[in-house]
This record gives C-alpha cells, sequence and structure tokens, in this order.
C-alpha cells in the first residue's frame, strides 16, 4: 500500500482549538448526519451514517463475543482480530488457504445496516429519505457482500490512532461499513485543495457509539480518511466489513474467498450449538417489527460467536 499521508500541523491538536486550523487554505467542515452531506464543501460525498444501529444490550453482547478471541498487535498503538484471506498489498497477492470463514456475526450486521438503509428509504422525513436514494449508495451496497472483517481495538492511553489512507482498490470493493462500539469518536477525511483553492479541504465526521458507517463513492476513493489520537476517548473498538473487489471475484482465489465467506468458522458450529441447548426454555424473542433493532433478538447475539482468523493483513 501507499505510504501513509503524514499528519499535517492543524491536525496534531482537535482543530476545534487548534489555531493552525484558522490558517489560509486550511478549511474545517462539519459533517450533516441528518442529510448525510457536508454543507460547505457539496464535494464531499459518499458516506451515511446509521445511528443507534445495535441497542446497548446488543452492543454489549456483541463486545462479549468478540473478547473470547484474542487480539493481536497492530500498528499505531491498536490491537487488532482479522477474519479474511491474506493480501500481500505491494505484490497485489492474495493467499485464502489458512481463511475458513467469517465470524457469525458478520452476516447479522450486513443484515441489519441493509434493513435499517430500506428502512430510511420509505421514512416521511424528506432529507433521510433522499440520503438513503442517493445512487451511488444503491450501487455500492447493491454489490456488497462481506468476505473480511477486520476488528480494531484502541486506547487513548496508548495513543491509538488510524493512519490517513485509502483503502486499498486491488483487494477491497466499493462500499465499507464500519460500526463504532464503547465509546464516541470521530473520522477525519482530507484532501488537498484544488488548483484554484489551494491548501486543505478536511472534512470531520462525528460517529457515535452503536453507529454504522458506510463509505462509498468519492469519499472511498477521492479523500484519505483517519481516526486521529486525540478522538479516541477511553477504549473504543470498530468493526470493519468489506467486500471483495470486482476484478478479484473473478479469478480462482476469488471464487474461493467468496465460497469459505459463506461459512461460519469451524468453531462456531460447536459454540452455537452450545448456546442453542442453554438458551431452550428460555422464551426469548426478537423485537417488535416497529423497533429500530428489530433484525434480530439480542439473546441471539450470544449464538453469533463464531470466532475464527484466517489472516492478519492491516489494511491501515
Amino acid at each position: 500500500m501507499d505510504a501513509p499521508t503524514p499528519l499535517p500541523e492543524f491536525l496534531r491538536e482537535p482543530p476545534e482549538r487548534s489555531r493552525r486550523a484558522e490558517d489560509p487554505g486550511v478549511r474545517i467542515h462539519a459533517f450533516d448526519p441528518v442529510t448525510r452531506s457536508c454543507p460547505t464543501c457539496p464535494d464531499f460525498e459518499g458516506l451515511h451514517l446509521l445511528e443507534d444501529l445495535l441497542s446497548e444490550e446488543e452492543a454489549d453482547r456483541l463486545l462479549a463475543v468478540i473478547d473470547r478471541e484474542p487480539f493481536q498487535p497492530a500498528q499505531s498503538g491498536k490491537e487488532k482480530q482479522h477474519f479474511g484471506a491474506r493480501v500481500n498489498f505491494n505484490k497485489r497477492k492474495v493467499n485464502a488457504n489458512a481463511f475458513e470463514g467469517l465470524p457469525g456475526y458478520a452476516a447479522w450486521l450486513e443484515t441489519r445496516t441493509r434493513e435499517r438503509w430500506a428502512r430510511e428509504s420509505r421514512e416521511p422525513d424528506e432529507a433521510r429519505r433522499r440520503g438513503a436514494h442517493r445512487p451511488g449508495l444503491v450501487r455500492a451496497l447493491s454489490a456488497f457482500r462481506t468476505t473480511d472483517v477486520f476488528v480494531l481495538r484502541y486506547r487513548s492511553a496508548e495513543r491509538s490512532n488510524l493512519d490517513f489512507h485509502v483503502d486499498d482498490r486491488f483487494a477491497y470493493g466499493e462500499a465499507i461499513l464500519a460500526l463504532s462500539l464503547e465509546s464516541d469518536g470521530v473520522m477525519t477525511f482530507l484532501r488537498p485543495g484544488a488548483s484554484d483553492r489551494p491548501g486543505w479541504d478536511c472534512v470531520r465526521v462525528a460517529l457515535p457509539t452503536r453507529s454504522m458507517s458506510i463509505l462509498y463513492g468519492p469519499a472511498r476513493y477521492e479523500w484519505e480518511h483517519a481516526i486521529l489520537s486525540h478522538d479516541v476517548q477511553g477504549r473504543r473498538t470498530s468493526i470493519s466489513l468489506r467486500t471483495l473487489s470486482e476484478p478479484l471475484r473473478r479469478t480462482a482465489v476469488g471464487r474461493v474467498i467468496l465460497e469459505r465467506a459463506g461459512r461460519r468458522w469451524e468453531r462456531c458450529a460447536e459454540a452455537e450449538g452450545a448456546s442453542e441447548q442453554g438458551d431452550a426454555g428460555t422464551g426469548s424473542r426478537s423485537a417488535s417489527s416497529d423497533s429500530p433493532h428489530s433484525s434480530a433478538p439480542s439473546a441471539a447475539i450470544a449464538r453469533l460467536g463464531s470466532m475464527g482468523s484466517g489472516g492478519a493483513s492491516d489494511p491501515s
């Protein structure tokens, strides 16, 4: 992958408090979560935010599932769990030999995201309905199928951060889904200004805990994004779902990845079987269809604890 973009001086501290953010050529923009747009920077397109995708109980149960497996050290003070094929970004090679399947919660999160998106497309609120119908979003989600899961854990005490980057185009398709857990965060997008507007354009996107962001289109390909260390408060966990790129889907290794992505790791069957027995007779049921959290009962998350690692590439 390309070397990360060095952190500009005006972002070395929160730009809301930085005097350098007032320098000529530095333009800080705020993302509007209602209209899914940036009023002061109309060129910024391609981010859809679904707030409160999970209930607090569901988030806690999901974190308990994640914590059953060990984390590995990652770049820039983070820890990681990775489920997917190994990718050598520099050599443009993919190895799926150790990829045995995805954690069970991956399909559940993808389904929950699709259901919330579909529901928003029918909302009476015009701004939300219009945001859900953006052609780029429709295209990206229509082509999406989870083939890679990356869990990252940040700690403010470690000054954890995610360097500015654009997610690899060779390995991954257009849409990238990212769930925020444990604490609120901010994603910062950066792009050099045009020739008639030299300097930097910077878009700050608030990521409330339990929200799902969908990255696509220009925001995915034309803007670099990062999680800055001063935007991490306490401990934060993110779950990123990615899909295989279209060219790779047509290769032999791509077909293997697609087939294995439909599996659950073999420990899943054991974990789910034990949970099914333990849940018998509890009378648990799914939420009302009118609830924003209706696609799966909270108790079912315990049965989604199919954790298994098939790779360890760090896209950051």
